[in-house]
Formats: C-alpha cells, structure tokens, sequence
C-alpha cells in the first residue's frame, strides 16, 4: 500500500510553507526526550487532539465526537496507545506513566505506521509523535497542524468503525495501483482541468455557480474516463480512494478551519486560519491535480467534492458514511437528477 511514503510525501510538500522553519539540534532534543515515555509535550498534545475531537468532532462529523476512538504515537523505539483499557498482548501497562490519570499502554515499535491500526477489536488511529518527526524532516512542523493530522488518521479509524466491509475493501483497491496511469499527459491534464472545475465550485459566489462548476467537473471526469477506457477496477481505485483519503482529507482542514474560532487553548495550537498549508492545498487543487503522485490527488480531489457538497448537499454525509455512495455520485444526484 505504501502507506509510509504516501505520507511521507504529503509531509514533504510542506517544506514550501515559509511558516515552517528548520529545528535546531536543542529543539529536536527536548521534543524528541526519552524513548519509552509520553513526554509532557506529547501528552499536551494528546489533551488537544481529545479536545478538539470532542468539542469539534461532530461538527466535522456527525458522530465523530462520541465515537470511541483510541490513538497510538509512536517514536523510533515504542509505540503508545491511549484511550484504551484492556489491549492484547503484546500491548502492555505502562507502570511509571499516566495520561490524564489512567495509565497509557507501550509495546516495542513493529510495523508503525501513519493511519488506522486495529487493536483488539477496536480501531485505533496511528501516527508518528511530532518530536520524532521534528527530528527526522529538514524542517519543523507546527504543533497545531501535527494535532489535525493525528485527527486525520483518527478518521480513519471511525470510517473503519462506521463501515467495515467498505474500508476493508477500499484497502483492496490499491492491487490496482501499478497499473493506473499516473504519468499519462493526456490523462494527467484531464485531472489537472478536474480540480480546477472543483476549485471553481468551492470558490463560486453562489449556488448556482457551484452547480455549474460541478456539472462541468462531471463532464471533464466522464470524458476523461472514456478517453482512456478505463478498467471497472481502476473507476473503483479512484472513487474509494476519494472516500478513504478525502474524506479524512476533509476532516482534517475542517478540525482546523473550526479549531481556529474556538477560544484559545495551550499557547502552542495556534490555528492560524487561513494559514498556509490550506492555502498550498487549494492551488494545488486549481493549478496542478494532475501533478500529485501516487494517491495525494484523490486526497484533494476528494476533499474538494466534499466541500462542494456541503454547499449543494447537505444531508449528503450519511449516504456516504455510512452509506455505500460515491463522492462523484452524490455530486450526480445534486446537479444531473435522475443520472449516477
């Protein structure tokens, strides 16, 4: 699935933003702190990210708020599960450390990875500590965007929870990926005149004009589709990736867009909208949807017909979680009645 580099690749493109600013080696010391603990960092980070989850969560989400969701961060050494209280084995009690006074679990780091993991029989959402990933990149994340990332991959975990058999499924869809054609320039300007369509309709002064831009996205789409003969697997590899990634994609700018109204929290959590990285996100959306490697377009992509829904759709976010609908689909219903 090549989870690892897809994420590590979303995080790269980060280094443009002029807001983040290299650590220095006395900072990536003190973030980074002992290998088999929380650090005090970590564990304000946590107090934030369960925060934000539940004050902000079912506005993000309907449901997403009350969902138990655990979460693991995990370090070059161990990885920690919150949230949890009785986790198999080899998930043990940490003796000598708490998180808002219930005791956190530890086991030796195996296969960490950014996204949702299951432990037991719950899903968890799984990501990297922010000092671990401080000391690792040529450039320092903020605190607050590293927060709604950590609630980007707790999405995950609740779109495992609301929908099994479709997210088990839609993990299938990536059997696929070597044969999409990424590099194609036809196909690739064809995306890239999509998200501009879908930029369009965000950004429309009215409804009127966001319906006009979507219909045109769905018309760029089909014919970009045709044009290529696409196998029924590769229509699947697109659309579920739109609902796996873009979704969460969604998620994580609505966390933040909300987080920064909310009254400030810890000094560190800024959320300073409209900050820079959303801002990247959007003209890579409109200028270059068909420049993104690997699955980070369906991250935009789908993200943007999220947003588009929400002004054409309302009640759409049911039928796509945990309904069975397409993004592109519920788009269909709202602007072509009557057409899927």
């Amino acid at each position: 699935m090549m989870r690892g580099l897809r994420r590590a690749a979303g995080i790269v493109c980060l280094a443009a933003v002029s807001l983040i600013v290299p650590p220095s080696p006395a900072q990536i010391r003190e973030s980074t702190g002992p290998a088999g603990v929380l650090t005090p960092a970590d564990q304000t980070e946590l107090a934030e990210i369960f925060r934000l989850k539940a004050e902000v969560g079912n506005r993000v989400w309907p449901g997403f708020a009350k969902c138990g969701i655990p979460i693991v961060l995990y370090n070059d050494d161990f990885e920690f599960l919150v949230g949890s209280d009785d986790p198999p084995s080899p998930w043990m009690k940490f003796p000598d450390g708490d998180f808002a006074g219930a005791p956190y679990h530890r086991r030796p780091r195996s296969q960490a990875q950014a996204f949702a993991i299951k432990v037991g029989g719950t899903w968890a959402g799984s990501f990297s500590t922010l000092g671990r990933m401080n000391a690792k990149a040529p450039f320092k994340l903020p605190p607050d965007f590293h927060v709604v990332l950590a609630l980007h991959e707790m999405f995950h975990a609740f779109q495992a929870t609301q929908a099994p058999e479709r997210f088990a499924r839609t993990l299938k869809v990536y059997a696929a990926e070597d044969r999409y054609p990424f590099k194609n320039q036809e196909f690739a300007a064809a995306w890239t005149s999509e998200g501009a369509a879908l930029a369009r309709g965000i950004q429309a002064a009215d409804d009127v004009a966001a319906a006009t831009a979507a219909r045109e996205f769905l018309k760029i789409r089909d014919e970009r589709r045709a044009r290529a003969a696409l196998a029924p697997d590769l229509l699947g590899f697109e659309r579920e990736l739109e609902w796996l990634e873009g979704l969460a994609k969604y998620a994580e700018i609505g966390f933040y867009e909300i987080a920064a109204t909310l009254p400030p929290g810890p000094a560190a959590y800024r959320y300073a909208v409209p900050m820079l990285f959303i801002q990247s996100d959007y003209i890579r959306l409109g200028n270059g949807l068909g420049a993104q490697s690997g699955d980070l377009r369906f991250y935009l992509s789908g993200m943007a017909q999220a947003r588009l829904l929400d002004r054409l759709s309302p009640s759409w976010k049911d039928k796509a979680l945990p309904g069975p609908a397409s993004l592109e689909d519920l788009i269909r219903e709202g602007v072509l009645p009557g057409r899927r």
